[in-house]
């Protein structure tokens, strides 16, 4: 009886796996078009408040109001694309396109809400960079995330903080800020002083009114 039990558990498991890794073109072009909407909806949440909602509930309130509706649209996308995955696979290249496959990404990259989601997806992603089915990119972004999420180091350095002089820098620090140039390259990501200034002169952009208010008139930038 318990071999039994096994042999269908292991048979079951088996067709969950097969029918994970295909996908009909009848599918595949419903998912292409769900996950343009998840990356639609995901975007237009991802920024700070727009002047409407500021004008129309007031500062704090409009901030209030606007996380809540991007926690609500970042729950539902997740179940979204946990579905998919668990019905296909991850969604790489070969089954979805290279901008598809991003538009997958990114819901996994905001979910801070379940890391080990997130753990899971980027065991899958490594896999998959090796036979250059994902963007390596996106891969260096997920795994400096859950490290970020785990209170660990990042290699790649793209989860930042702000120092008292309101630049960015790497939350919990690198694991080798020598190579990290060298690493970042590898992964098709831009040198790192000129993503820590681009990211600096965002972060001053996004809160100028309150800058220009403690007298700081432009970012400070690394030379």
């Amino acid at each position: 009886m318990m071999k039994k039990n096994i042999f269908f558990l292991s048979m079951s498991i088996c067709l969950l796996s097969c029918n994970a890794q295909s996908i009909s073109k009848k599918d595949r072009d419903r998912v292409i078009k769900e996950l343009e909407y998840i990356k639609k909806v995901d975007q237009e949440y991802a920024g700070i408040p727009p002047q409407m909602f500021k004008n129309k509930y007031g500062e704090k309130n409009a901030w209030k109001i606007f996380l809540a509706k991007r926690d609500s649209i970042s729950l539902d996308n997740q179940e979204r694309i946990k579905k998919m995955f668990s019905k296909y696979g991850y969604l790489g290249f070969d089954k979805v396109g290279e901008e598809a496959s991003n538009n997958f990404w990114i819901s996994i990259q905001h979910a801070d809400n379940d890391i080990e989601f997130q753990k899971q997806m980027l065991d899958e992603m490594r896999k998959e960079v090796v036979k250059n089915n994902v963007r390596r990119s996106d891969y260096a972004l997920l795994e400096d995330r859950v490290n970020k999420n785990l209170g660990k180091k990042q290699r790649f350095g793209s989860q930042l903080d702000y120092n008292n002089l309101e630049q960015a820098v790497p939350k919990n620090g690198l694991v080798d800020s020598i190579n990290i140039d060298k690493l970042r390259k590898e992964f098709d990501l831009e040198p790192y002083k000129d993503y820590l200034n681009r990211m600096t002169q965002n972060h001053y952009r996004m809160n100028e009114k309150l800058f220009l208010e403690k007298g700081i008139k432009f970012p400070k930038l690394y030379k």
